[in-house]
Order: C-alpha cells, then sequence, then structure tokens
C-alpha cells in the first residue's frame, strides 16, 4: 500500500455510476476542488464518444494518501492519481492548448474555490487579445438589465481575469456604462432623447 501523503489531486467520475450523485455530492463538499463535465471527449480507438464524465481537481488544506481520499470520495483509487502539474491539471479540465482534443468553454467549469477558479481563469485567459476582453466587457455592460456601477464592472472584470484590459481601457468603459445608464434612464419613463449623444453626457455613476 502506498502511504504517500500529498495534497493535490486529480481524478475522474462517471454519471453511469450507480454511486455517482454520492460521489459528486462528495467532490463537491471538498473546501478547495474545480471540476467539469465531458460529454464530447472521443475514444482513439473506436471513434465513438465516451461516457459522460467529470474530470476534477482538488488541492487539500491537510495532505493524506489516495486511498484516504478515495474513500472520503466513494470512488476506486485507480480514480485518483496525484497532480505532478497543477498548471497542466488546470487546463486539461477544457483540453487547453491541445488540438488533437474537443476544447471545452472555460465557462463550463465550476469550483467551489475562488483561488482554484482565478488561477484556472487567469491560465486560460492570458492568449486573450485586449480587444476581445473589451468587447466582453461591452457586451456585459449592454446586456445588463439594471443601471450600472462601475464597482459591478470592477468586480466582472476581476472575476473574469479581465482587469487588466479594464484598467487600461477606464476611460471608454465608463462611457459606455453611462450610456447604459442613459438608455435605461430613458426607457424607465418611457421616451428616449432624439440625440444619441445626449447618453454619453450622463452623470457618471
Amino acid at each position: 500500500m502506498n502511504n504517500k501523503r500529498v495534497r493535490s489531486y486529480l481524478g475522474v467520475i462517471y454519471e453511469d455510476d450507480e454511486n455517482f450523485e454520492t460521489q459528486f455530492l462528495s467532490l463537491k463538499q471538498e473546501k478547495e476542488s474545480i471540476w467539469i463535465r465531458h460529454d464530447q471527449d472521443i475514444n482513439e480507438e473506436t471513434g465513438d464518444y465516451k461516457k459522460p464524465h467529470y474530470h476534477f481537481v482538488i488541492q487539500l488544506k491537510n495532505a493524506c494518501t489516495l486511498s484516504a481520499l478515495a474513500k472520503r470520495l466513494h470512488v476506486n483509487d485507480n480514480m485518483l492519481e496525484y497532480v505532478k502539474n497543477m498548471t497542466s491539471s488546470l487546463k486539461y479540465l477544457i483540453h487547453y492548448g491541445d488540438d488533437n482534443k474537443y476544447n471545452y468553454n472555460k465557462e463550463d467549469v465550476q469550483s467551489n474555490s475562488e483561488k482554484l477558479k482565478r488561477r484556472f481563469q487567469d491560465l486560460v485567459s492570458r492568449d486573450i487579445p485586449e480587444v476581445e476582453k473589451v468587447i466582453t466587457i461591452q457586451e456585459f455592460i449592454e446586456n445588463f438589465p439594471d443601471f450600472i456601477k462601475i464597482s459591478v464592472l470592477s468586480k466582472y472584470a476581476q472575476k473574469h481575469n479581465m482587469w487588466d484590459a479594464f484598467r487600461r481601457n477606464y476611460s471608454i468603459i465608463k462611457d459606455l456604462a453611462n450610456e447604459h445608464n442613459g438608455k435605461m434612464s430613458g426607457e424607465l419613463y418611457g421616451w428616449k432623447h432624439s440625440n444619441p449623444d445626449y447618453y454619453t453626457s450622463r452623470d457618471e455613476i
């Protein structure tokens, strides 16, 4: 029996396992875990889709043996392995950088740990051009259902690892927020100003 005690593990659970619900609940109850559902993986030998399953990474506060964690998660030992490289393990969740496998959407990754989620987001957002980040922030503003504050935009940018783009393009983003709030004000009272520039001259939020 291997008594090696470590803090970081990765593993997989399958939806057709009779203990899946218990396994998934146990996974979410671990304080530092991150996971994603895979349903587009291809078996290279047969060309068929693999059974739907969840890949996950767990970072423990206190190191334990693989067998001890397997028992806690109600899985067999062979469903877990030690994390050799955290960066690679987090990127694998969406097959980031692997053109030979289906690339999952980073928004599908879920976590009960802000620290792990931020680290994951940072790893898979580094190559996104700044202009795309600004467009994403703009779309968030345009689709916001109410008046929006700069503090809300700031938190959104930080949470989605777009703070660099937010900071460098603050004046433009602020104008977009003001324009949005001006339109919201007009819609609230049932009228729209004939001059589009009116909305950009509203008081700052």
